[in-house]
């Protein structure tokens, strides 16, 4: 397991957090048992419910995780006057590719499972409504007369083509091949967005890791 940007080994904590992510992403949450999980941790179960007492408190635990990035979430939601500005939109979409990318898992983790975040008994309303509130923030976006239809079109188009390839990502791009994955999706998305040359900003080697 890596050690965490701090220095400090994660805990047992997080790596259940870590594993319950990746296989809840993978495979499906319906599908993943408690077992699994300690196993791929190297843990006892007994260890494992020393943490967590179930597999929804482990999702809700991830959930948390999901609620801090959603919480930002307003960066995929372009306002008319970034709209009207290349130079800030081109830099509103850099941040998006940016954080899709590198909580690829978490958003998959969401996609992948709504029944199950759904069904799940959260005592915190905003979060557990937090893919809800994400849906209703970019309806209201593509509602707003105040952008011109074709660069609301163009906001879908683009949106779509980062989540498609965040997901493509884990089923089959690799880790290895991010960076130059996030360089060829940004030139798609100035490319969708209509961004002059003069108005893009370079783009860096890496992306952060989630």
């Amino acid at each position: 397991m890596n050690q965490k940007q701090d220095g400090r080994s994660p805990s047992t904590r997080e790596r259940i957090l870590d594993v319950s992510l990746r296989l809840f992403s993978e495979q499906g949450y319906d599908k993943t048992s408690l077992r699994e999980v300690a196993e791929n941790v190297g843990v006892t179960k007994a260890a494992l419910y020393y943490h967590f007492p179930s597999k929804e408190s482990v999702l809700s635990a991830l959930l948390e995780q999901a609620h801090v990035l959603g919480a930002h979430g307003v960066i995929f939601f372009p306002t008319a006057e970034i709209a009207r500005d290349p130079g800030r939109l081109a830099a509103f979409a850099i941040r998006a590719i940016d954080t899709v990318l590198s909580q690829r898992s978490v958003f998959l983790l969401m996609e992948r499972n709504r029944a199950a975040i759904a069904a799940l008994p959260l005592p915190d309303q905003d979060h557990g409504d937090l893919h809800r509130q994400m849906e209703e923030r970019w309806s209201a976006l593509l509602r707003d007369s105040a952008i011109p239809l074709r660069q609301r079109v163009r906001f879908a188009s683009a949106l779509g083509a980062v989540m498609a390839t965040a997901m493509g990502s884990l089923r089959g791009l690799g880790d290895a091949g991010l960076p130059a994955l996030r360089q060829e999706l940004a030139l798609a998305v100035m490319d969708i967005l209509e961004i002059p040359a003069s108005s893009r900003p370079p783009l860096q080697e890496s992306i952060g890791e989630s």
